[in-house]
């Protein structure tokens, strides 16, 4: 993550949602009669699709098309482009299966970069909040628990962290040989700041996981895992959050 602000264009997680929001719609049949009732239910073309295009376009849009526009998607994401809005090279997919802790050291290594790319921090930070409910391993079958989502306190700490870690290899990329974090910077309103970037990501990561699960169950079928329970939970989740937001 460290080293790098690129611009929003450079980023290709609108497309690929939108890429995967039209695969989703071009399946009329799924592998099963009953996987076919059950993403049906998901109502596909109409209130995800119309999430997905409320989200890229809130997030590509211009301040005053955002506060013109009156939709909530719109007030949830807020003004973003023209910004410098912390594009860096991401995992994409920092579920539990993917980070190794090696049994001496405590080292953290991540493996599996099949999905990594240019993308927000936000993103790649929100991703591994939604992992922490689990339900991609094959013995939970699609089954996630959002009990087990990171508390408030948790989430502030841990972009605390990822701040203040950025800043030190920010200071040793530039030569410096003191890497020490200035006490003086406003660590806690940059945190913050960076908190309320995750929060939006999180519904967007829904609808991202959510639509490929689909796009697999499409595919591969259910019988080895059930992709379309794990997007049924994902979408229910979205839903769940973005109520949550516009009743704060």
């Amino acid at each position: 993550h460290f080293g790098t602000d690129l611009d929003v264009i450079t980023v290709g997680l609108w497309d690929q949602l939108s890429s995967w929001m039209e695969q989703a719609k071009g399946y009329s049949e799924f592998k099963t009669p009953y996987d076919t009732e059950r993403v049906e239910k998901l109502q596909l073309l109409d209130k995800i699709e119309l999430e997905v295009k409320n989200f890229i376009s809130s997030f590509t849009a211009g301040p005053s098309e955002n506060e013109d526009s009156g939709d909530s998607t719109a007030s949830i994401c807020g003004s973003n482009k023209g910004k410098k809005s912390g594009v860096v090279f991401c995992h994409n997919d920092l579920l539990a299966g993917n980070i190794m802790r090696h049994s001496e050291t405590n080292k953290i290594q991540l493996i599996d970069f099949e999905y990594g790319g240019s993308n927000y921090a936000a993103f790649d930070i929100a991703n591994f909040f939604n992992e922490h409910a689990g339900g991609t391993e094959t013995e939970e079958n699609g089954q996630t628990d959002y009990s087990r989502f990171p508390d408030p306190e948790q989430q502030k700490r841990f972009c605390m962290e990822y701040v203040k870690t950025t800043k030190r290899s920010e200071s040793m990329l530039s030569g410096l040989t003191e890497c020490e974090v200035d006490e003086n910077e406003d660590l806690d309103g940059e945190a913050t700041d960076l908190l309320k970037s995750v929060a939006k990501f999180i519904l967007v990561n829904h609808l991202y996981w959510g639509l490929w699960a689909v796009n697999q169950a499409a595919e591969e079928g259910t019988d080895e895992f059930d992709y379309i329970r794990y997007a049924t939970n994902r979408f229910n989740e979205f839903h769940a959050k973005k109520a949550e937001w516009e009743e704060a």
